[in-house]
């Protein structure tokens, strides 16, 4: 059995390929249902990273965001009709006992962190075709009753369970958020609902978007009124990530946590002496993994939850033909102001 795999082959260029569905017994069939462009799918739809890298990524199936539902499991593990969320990253098991993989889990990485794994859409070809198998391990069921276009931001959720993971909270008194896009108002919906008492402060510079983050202070970085925090996330990235780190640097408490998830091509410089004047640690985040997408599972279940993820869905596009697939990319990257993604669906 075949299906078409849409990939893109240079920059602003998506060709067809020949995909086949080869099923086996240790397997699901997966019915891939809704699916969300990241900011890294557009990177390299646009080619803006180093050529080097884009040379050999090309030909690349993009999107590591998406759900569907089960067709066949002949593990026995899942029912037809059964709604899944699709594990983008994975280790092949015979890396599972590696040091690297030991040592992640001493830091509660998780083994997504090897130098073994694999990412879709970055390492290996994504989930932009009608239908996917893959080992039961690599799926996470959700309740039938979580609409599916809210679920298709579940890794982007689990991003925000996995950096949470990395504070303290037992002694941590204070949080702010530096960023007002997506990341950062995903964090901030998983923060409110898990750590409802540990107070939260968000910066950014678009008023409009920060007035979605309704159960935190927010205010735009000039009104910074001295306050030091205790532990401080950027999701800034981009050119602007340096100006945030460093406010981040001088606005700390001595000891303090600096969580980075903000991606940049650019080396990002740094006031380094400061960091050493403070003592203070920064842990980067970009990954997650089994365990933090099952956390995302049982988050969906809140009602209040998904009533803070619906505005996020800014449209929902049917996938017939590869330029609809153009003009969902077209939509995002023209995306400017709000705070959401253009969904797909086949």
């Amino acid at each position: 059995m075949f299906q078409t795999i849409y990939k893109v082959t240079s920059p602003c260029v998506i060709e067809e390929f020949i995909d086949s569905i080869d099923l086996t017994k240790d397997q699901t069939l997966v019915k891939v249902d809704y699916m969300a462009i990241c900011k890294a799918d557009i990177r390299y739809f646009l080619g803006t990273r180093d050529q080097n890298v884009l040379n050999h990524k090309y030909p690349l199936a993009p999107i590591h965001e998406a759900v569907g539902h089960v067709l066949k499991d002949p593990t026995g593990t899942f029912k037809p009709g059964d709604k899944v969320i699709l594990i983008p990253n994975s280790v092949e098991e015979k890396y599972l006992k590696d040091f690297e993989n030991e040592r992640c889990k001493r830091e509660d990485l998780g083994n997504n962190y090897a130098i073994h794994s694999t990412f879709r859409s970055s390492t290996t070809d994504g989930f932009l075709k009608q239908f996917y198998t893959a080992k039961p391990e690599l799926l996470v069921k959700f309740d039938k009753e979580i609409p599916s276009n809210l679920a298709v931001f579940s890794e982007l959720l689990s991003v925000a369970v996995a950096a949470l993971r990395r504070i303290n909270f037992s002694e941590t008194k204070h949080v702010a958020i530096f960023g007002d896009g997506i990341l950062a108002y995903i964090t901030y919906i998983v923060m409110r609902h898990d750590h409802k008492d540990t107070k939260l402060t968000i910066y950014g510079i678009d008023k409009n978007k920060l007035a979605m983050f309704e159960e935190a202070e927010a205010k735009t970085y000039d009104q910074y009124n001295g306050e030091k925090y205790d532990t401080m996330i950027e999701i800034v990235g981009g050119k602007y990530s340096a100006d945030a780190i460093n406010k981040m640097i001088d606005w700390a408490t001595v000891g303090a946590d600096l969580i980075l998830m903000g991606v940049s091509e650019d080396k990002v410089p740094l006031n380094t002496r400061l960091v050493l004047e403070k003592g203070l640690s920064l842990k980067g985040v970009t990954r997650s993994d089994r365990g933090d997408f099952e956390h995302v599972a049982q988050l969906l279940k809140d009602k209040h939850v998904q009533e803070q993820i619906k505005p996020m869905v800014l449209s929902e596009n049917e996938i017939k033909t590869v330029n609809d697939i153009y003009r969902c990319y077209e939509q995002d990257i023209n995306n400017k102001t709000l705070i959401g993604k253009n969904i797909m669906k086949w």
